[in-house]
């Protein structure tokens, strides 16, 4: 019995995407050809792949079990591409994605290198935090992305690039002490950070989380950039990476506020998805390590 993988490719499509209509946005296919491959699919192997429920889509015990194979195969067919087919490196489109910070500043050197080594070649850039890029992988609408410490998706292979410093910072207008802040000499503050779900959102609330009896005056705000300007102008205080104001404290309009407490370094992760069928991925990957190292986004 020999599977038709494009039958195959549209069942692991459904099952990541749990809805026939986005496996068939994804493939650039119809609506009625998926289901008609699932169809033919389940004709073969004699078993029910999904079933509806209370408007949802659920895999029954057989298509989960086959959605284990199914990944072995898209990522066989994806070695394939990127070992075989090694003369022809051009994507008709490459979408990118990166967190915030790093778009501040490697973002503009990435694309310069991408646009040169893949002439021709669409690349769709997307800037967003962690937890948004980790869920647009897993849903397939990126093909890869550089991240910091992401929630966990099964689907989602993640390949360590380095570590991240991150502090609390504040405008040198505010006249804070730079040492042996409290927890209450923060709380006075206005404190800038990005909605939740968010790694600056979660360590900003866990870094206060132990003081009960000052309320913390939390701002959310979805673009670092807004948020750096708005604690250089002395509006707020915020937890940072110490790469996104390098030269800010080298001028010395903010600096670095010293708490008992030592923030956690933050891994930083390049992800793909483990069904990508996407021949020239190892090849941006070395690029965004390249770049990484050039602008020293790392350490």
């Amino acid at each position: 019995m020999a599977l038709n993988f494009s039958a195959v490719e549209s069942f692991y499509w459904v099952s990541q995407l749990r809805s026939f209509n986005a496996a068939a946005e994804k493939l650039n296919i119809t609506q009625p050809t998926v289901s008609y491959r699932i169809k033919e699919l389940e004709e073969q192997l004699g078993v029910s792949l999904f079933i509806r429920q209370k408007r949802q889509l659920l895999m029954t015990s057989e298509g989960e079990a086959l959605k284990r194979y199914a990944e072995a195969m898209i990522g066989i067919a994806r070695d394939i591409e990127s070992n075989i087919k090694t003369r022809n490196t051009k994507l008709p489109t490459l979408r990118v994605g990166v967190m915030d910070s790093f778009a501040a500043v490697g973002l503009p050197a990435l694309l310069d290198e991408l646009d040169h080594r893949f002439a021709g070649t669409r690349v769709a850039a997307t800037v967003d935090t962690s937890h948004n890029l980790a869920r647009q992988l897993s849903e397939g609408l990126l093909d890869i992305a550089l991240l910091s410490t992401p929630p966990e998706h099964e689907n989602v292979a993640l390949e360590l690039l380095g570590r991240q410093t991150v502090e609390w910072i504040a405008s040198s207008k505010l006249n804070m002490k730079k040492e042996f802040v409290s927890d209450d000499d923060l709380l006075a503050q206005r404190v800038f950070s990005t909605p939740a779900p968010s790694n600056l959102h979660e360590l900003t609330t866990n870094a206060l989380s132990g003081n009960s009896t000052l309320g913390l005056r939390l701002n959310v705000c979805n673009s670092l950039g807004a948020i750096l300007n708005l604690v250089e102008a002395g509006t707020g205080i915020s937890i940072l990476p110490v790469r996104l104001v390098r030269d800010q404290i080298r001028t010395g309009s903010v600096h670095v506020l010293e708490t008992r407490s030592k923030l956690p370094m933050q891994d930083v992760f390049i992800g793909t998805n483990k069904g990508a069928v996407v021949r020239a991925l190892p090849q941006v990957t070395q690029m965004i390590r390249k770049v990484s190292v050039d602008v020293a986004f790392c350490g």
